[in-house]
């Protein structure tokens, strides 16, 4: 005898939900260059994994473009992938030839591939780094600049927490001519730094490769630090960054922390949201929120962005970090009734680095 189906006693339905992920990237740069001098380059943003890759476009070797590609996949760790954008260009009055507003090829770069830093390669001119430094900071994006000539810094504004300058002249020759390689010494720190997970990393005492460091008397010395420029020197030996810090005086690391914690977090708290039915405005409901804080700052724990729970010299606890969450019963009836939960704070606290180190020593007979 047939049997009926047992929907008619226990009907089923199973629903999947997919997770969101996280789709900010913290690893990848954006270099904008000019057109080749043969031909007009690529029509769109373009991912390349090697600096051979450029020459399909029509760049040679003697490029700046691939002279910059070289310089950025020569580093240890070396980026996956740079997003590539030409400037466009026109034959303005008299035949000199102009280029884009830099803002609009920014905008336009931004609408066809995703990235994190910004990078200029050949437009050195003073406004076309001021509208980069401007455009970064509001767009929450990274950006790097170098200079060689030491009697002419670039930039007037430090007030900006999204640029960060490297010197990276007077190196080399003994008439204080830098190499060709030193024009792209900035594009080179970032994209080895962008090899580290955000939280991983300092910025100081990196080693880059294809870069000459720079060879600068006390005051120079004094004078660069005073105005937030990082440098690349010689020390024990060794050929390394000194500094890490953006014109604002800010860490870079923590910077690019910051803006992945955001991510993480925002990311996280949506899963929430879509995974369930419904996140109910009661105690329970928001527990559910503080509890993907807490995993979000967990997290940066994990990788060392943000220190763990210490004590003082009384046994006190310092914990690494705190969420708090209002009471359901704490909110009046229109705060629930506009469905938006409001009130709910972390603070932690971040784990740093040790750049220098002091040690005072005595012996006795």
């Amino acid at each position: 005898m047939k049997n009926n189906s047992l929907d008619d006693i226990v009907k089923i339905s199973i629903e999947i939900s997919s997770p969101a992920q996280n789709m900010e990237t913290f690893d990848t740069i954006l270099m904008i260059v000019r057109e080749p001098e043969q031909g007009s380059g690529m029509d769109r943003t373009t991912a390349v994994s090697a600096a051979d890759e450029l020459s399909s476009h029509g760049y040679t070797t003697e490029e700046d473009a691939y002279k910059a590609a070289v310089v950025a996949f020569s580093q240890t760790p070396a980026p996956d992938r740079i997003c590539v954008c030409v400037r466009k260009q026109a034959t303005g009055s008299e035949g000199r030839t102009t280029y884009e507003n830099l803002t609009d090829t920014l905008v336009r770069a931004a609408s066809e591939a995703g990235f994190y830093g910004v990078y200029l390669c050949g437009f050195d001119d003073p406004e076309d780094i001021s509208a980069a430094m401007a455009w970064a900071e509001s767009n929450e994006k990274l950006f790097a600049f170098e200079y060689t000539d030491y009697d002419r810094l670039p930039v007037s504004n430090f007030g900006y927490y999204r640029t960060f300058g490297l010197y990276s002249g007077s190196a080399g020759t003994e008439t204080g001519d830098s190499p060709a390689e030193n024009r792209f010494a900035a594009l080179a720190w970032m994209a080895k730094c962008f090899g580290y997970d955000p939280g991983t990393e300092t910025w100081h005492m990196k080693e880059l490769a294809a870069i000459v460091p720079s060879a600068l008397n006390t005051q120079q010395k004094q004078d660069l630090e005073s105005r937030h420029i990082n440098r690349y020197m010689r020390y024990g030996g060794c050929n390394i960054t000194t500094g890490g810090y953006t014109l604002a005086g800010e860490w870079i690391d923590v910077i690019r922390f910051r803006d992945w914690l955001k991510a993480e977090m925002q990311t996280n708290i949506f899963n929430v949201l879509k995974a369930n039915r419904k996140v109910p405005y009661t105690d329970a409901g928001i527990q559910l929120i503080a509890g993907k804080m807490e995993e979000t700052l967990k997290k940066g724990q994990s990788v060392g962005g943000i220190a763990e729970d210490a004590f003082d010299a009384d046994g006190n606890r310092i914990y690494g970090f705190r969420v708090t969450v209002p009471m359901a019963g704490d909110l009046t009836e229109a705060q629930r009734k506009s469905r938006k939960l409001t009130g709910c704070k972390y603070t932690a606290r971040l784990a740093g680095a040790i750049h220098a180190v002091e040690i005072e020593g005595y012996l006795t007979f």
